[in-house]
């Protein structure tokens, strides 16, 4: 499959329910806000639409792809003096926003992987691309080939277990097992061919896509930097101060939904929450943006 990603002008995903996702997050247009998530820009440019000229936004990725690209399509005067872009994880944020504002007016992540970092080889977080087992959104830390070629048979089944919800997890590890003591894994289509010959069929596609997704969230402890950064970002929203979260699978808006709910039940409560339910796409948005299918969004208020 070719890498769609190195085409010219190659066009970022749309961000899935761009307008409702801002409009929560924004209560105060001369504020100070965070972007988490930079990716393609989207939601950034919307932010920025909305804010005074005093209102601030943050933006943070790891992906020096995504960085690139952002630092091109805001270029404009008024973008550059209200727009801070960091290739750091959002993990960050607190400590570098606590450092120059003190306190925030909101936080938005949106969780999903974007086209652009599926569809190309640089790091192989597809399946569908044949390229180098990397699956690091930034340039630290172990690599899906390290991680694959040197975790023992009980640690795959707990990372496909947990984070993948395999129900065949356990042939699939050791799977794995036995493929590397031939060759070690070293490409995306080593794991895919791994994951295929242990997989009828007709369940193929749905575990390999769980499969991918597990070894990602190990990789990047993606579930760990996600419940620290909710904790850590509380104390330095202002009061009224909101966090906008975008999910797209279940592990992950458990935890938005667990850190919502432990913060607004306490006895001195620090949040409100203002989505009882999480927030879903409806028919129009699955049509004009497959992506929004599997979003939930849920969003808290600093009391």
């Amino acid at each position: 499959m070719k890498d769609k990603s190195k085409i010219e002008d190659y066009d970022y995903h749309n961000p899935v329910l761009r307008d409702l996702t801002i409009e929560y997050l924004i209560n105060d247009t001369g504020g100070i806000y965070i972007d988490g998530t930079l990716g393609g820009g989207g939601h950034a440019a919307e932010i920025l639409r909305r804010l005074e000229f005093r209102g601030k936004l943050m933006a943070f990725d790891m992906d020096v792809n995504a960085i690139e690209h952002c630092h091109t399509i805001f270029q404009k005067e008024e973008d550059a003096q209200r727009l801070e872009i960091y290739n750091y994880c959002f993990m960050k944020a607190r400590l570098i926003a606590e450092q120059k504002y003190g306190k925030i007016n909101g936080l938005l992540l949106d969780l999903g992987v974007s086209s652009m970092q599926l569809d190309s080889t640089a790091i192989g977080l597809s399946y569908r691309v044949d390229s180098d087992l990397d699956m690091r959104f930034g340039s630290e830390g172990k690599t899906a080939k390290e991680l694959l070629n040197e975790s023992d048979e009980d640690e795959l089944l707990f990372i496909l277990r947990s984070y993948g919800e395999e129900p065949n997890a356990k042939a699939i590890a050791r799977r794995i097992i036995e493929r590397r003591r031939l060759d070690a894994m070293e490409t995306t289509f080593d794991l895919r061919s791994a994951v295929e010959e242990v997989t009828p069929e007709k369940f193929r596609t749905k575990a390999l896509s769980r499969v991918f997704q597990a070894v990602r969230i190990a990789v990047n402890d993606e579930l760990d930097v996600l419940q620290k950064t909710l904790v850590d970002i509380i104390p330095i929203l202002v009061s009224g101060g909101r966090i906008v979260v975008m999910s797209y699978h279940s592990l992950e808006d458990r935890i938005v939904k667990e850190v919502f709910k432990e913060y607004s039940s306490k006895e001195n409560p620090q949040l409100k929450i203002l989505t009882k339910k999480p927030i879903i796409a409806d028919e129009e948005e699955m049509k004009r943006n497959p992506r929004s299918r599997s979003v939930k969004i849920r969003v808290a208020e600093k009391i």
